[in-house]
Order: structure tokens, then C-alpha cells, then sequence
């Protein structure tokens, strides 16, 4: 006969389980934008441009300058050995195989010095601002000359330190933001904007990766929106940002790019709208055929159309010209 007993009421750990279960599945793409709800951030993307110093596209130069180092020919000038090249990781860079080694590795062949900022990937804005801010010091205070090279969220943190304390300025030489969510970023914004998803943020995160979702919300329209208009970025650094974009299934981030895509009509790169991507008073280089994970990792053959070595390199040359 079966038991009348009543269900027991779920522990902690299996409401956990669940959550990450949603999480899980909820990375394996966005549904159709008709089946979201809501205005979610349209209208948001590229906010800041009216606000701030206009840029300039150096897309054409860039372009030279890659194919130069596709075809294994030097393009850095002389003065890049006597820079320390910092390197700071974006969202989740300590969990992904390979992020950032083969941007650091070509530095390295180059005969530059490099070091990582060893910011935690999972932490908040604020509290990797501050990691960012004593790397700096460092450096002034062996007498350095610093070129800041950072990915997506690692970018808005270097540009942010440099916005914050004004002091650390004279120590960077350039700075080389690649997909950086400057303004913000689109998917940021709808999964903390959504109940249902910032509660599994809220318990994935630092189960996951001993971390916070704040370091998600951080890159929210309202979040971007109070810290820029606060902190301006300082148009003097010579600056060069990637922004960029890929409508392709051959990406591995392509239901993400067409969820933003269909839903907002923003170019993007996966991750991030190019118009986000644009820091104010830089030298903007714009490309059409590159996704969020191609600058920062190593593609599968045949799906990625660039190598970070090479990115990296060219840029690091065109911030340099400056």
C-alpha cells in the first residue's frame, strides 16, 4: 500500500542543484526575443556616444598592420621593450582554458615583459579596480612605463582605475581595450533585469566560482550609466578599442549574437554590442567577422577567423603609434 507519509521539503543543497540546472540550461541559448517580455534595455546601447569625446577610425591602419604580422613581419616599434605590458582578464577568465595565453605569449616572443593582473574573474567592479589600481603603483614606483591590455570586463576595469585615480595616469603609455563592455552590455543587463535569472545568479555564482553577481550586474546599462557619467574616461591616455562583431552559425556564440541581434537589431559580438565597445577619445578598429571568444582564445580550425597572438600584437602596434 503506499505510503501516506507526506514529501519531504527539499534541502538546501538540492534547491542549489536546481538552480545551477536552470543556469545550465539557460546557457545553452536565449529563447526567441518574441518570447521575452518586457522593453528589456532598447534604446540603451551606445548611450554614452553623445556624452562624451568622439573617436577615430583606425580600422584601415589596423587592418595593414595585421597583415603585416600575418605575414610574420615585425610591426612593433622600437620603444615597446621598454614598457611593462599588464594584461587583465574579463568575466570568468580563471575558469576558461587558455584565456589570455596566446595574447601574453606573442608579447612574450617579442622580447616584452608582461605580467597578469591578478584580478579574481568573479569579483566585483569596485574590488578589481583596486587590484588594477596597485599594479599600477607598482610599476611608478619601480619607475615603469605601463601599456594596459584587457578583455571585455578586464578592459572596463583598467579604464576604470585610470578613470578613478588620475594620479596613475602618467604611468600608462597606452592602453589596448578589446571588446570591452564600456557602455554596458545587453545580456548583462536582461538576465540581472530578470527576476527568475538574477536568483540563479545570485546562488550560481559563488557556488560555481566563488564569486558575486554583482560582478554580472556591474556591466548593466543603470550600473555603467552612474559609473561613467561619475568618472569619465580620461581622453588624453592613447587608447585603441576593438569593437566588434559576428553574425555567423559558425561562432560559437552565434545564439547569443542572434538573440541581441533579433530582439535589439544590435551588431554584436556575442557578448557585447560594438557600439558599447567604442571608448571615448580612442582609435576605434571595427571588424565585422570576430566573436567575444576569438580574441581572447584559441579557435577550433575552420570556425575562427583570427588568432589572439596576432590580434594583440597589432594592437598593441597601433596604440603605440600614438
Amino acid at each position: 500500500m503506499p505510503s501516506s507519509l507526506p514529501s519531504p521539503e527539499p534541502t538546501a543543497s538540492a534547491a542549489s542543484a536546481s538552480a545551477v540546472a536552470r543556469l545550465v540550461r539557460g546557457l545553452r541559448g536565449l529563447p526567441p526575443a518574441e518570447q521575452w517580455w518586457g522593453e528589456g534595455c532598447a534604446g540603451m546601447a551606445g548611450w554614452f556616444r553623445a556624452e562624451s569625446a568622439p573617436t577615430t577610425d583606425a580600422t584601415a591602419r589596423y587592418r595593414e598592420l595585421y597583415a603585416e604580422v600575418r605575414k610574420g613581419r615585425p610591426v612593433l616599434p622600437m620603444e615597446a621593450r621598454r614598457h611593462v605590458y599588464l594584461l587583465v582578464k574579463g568575466l570568468l577568465g580563471e575558469e576558461l582554458f587558455g584565456y589570455l595565453e596566446g595574447n601574453q605569449q606573442r608579447l612574450e616572443r617579442r622580447g616584452l615583459e608582461t605580467r597578469e593582473v591578478q584580478v579574481d574573474t568573479e569579483a566585483s567592479l569596485a574590488a578589481n579596480i583596486e587590484v588594477v589600481r596597485n599594479a599600477l603603483e607598482d610599476a611608478a614606483f619601480f619607475g615603469r612605463s605601463v601599456v594596459l591590455v584587457g578583455h571585455s570586463k578586464g578592459a572596463v576595469e583598467s579604464l576604470a582605475a585610470l578613470s578613478m585615480y588620475p594620479q596613475l595616469r602618467r604611468v600608462v603609455r597606452a592602453v589596448v581595450s578589446i571588446q570591452a563592455p564600456y557602455g554596458g552590455s545587453p545580456i548583462a543587463h536582461d538576465v540581472m533585469a530578470s527576476p527568475e535569472l538574477r536568483r540563479v545568479m545570485d546562488i550560481a555564482v559563488p557556488l560555481l566560482f566563488y564569486g558575486v553577481s554583482k560582478s554580472i550586474d556591474d556591466l548593466s546599462y543603470p550600473q555603467r550609466m552612474e559609473f561613467v557619467r561619475r568618472y569619465p574616461y580620461p581622453v588624453e591616455i592613447p587608447t585603441v578599442s576593438l569593437a566588434t562583431w559576428r553574425d555567423s552559425k559558425r561562432s560559437m556564440l552565434w545564439p547569443v549574437a542572434r538573440y541581441m541581434r533579433e530582439r535589439y537589431g544590435l551588431a554584436n559580438d556575442g557578448l557585447v554590442a560594438a557600439v558599447d565597445a567604442e571608448i571615448p577619445g580612442s582609435r576605434v578598429v571595427r571588424l565585422d567577422d570576430m566573436d567575444h571568444a576569438e580574441a581572447a582564445m584559441a579557435g577550433l580550425p575552420g570556425l575562427a577567423n583570427y588568432r589572439p597572438g596576432d590580434i594583440t600584437e597589432a594592437a598593441v602596434a597601433l596604440a603605440l603609434e600614438s
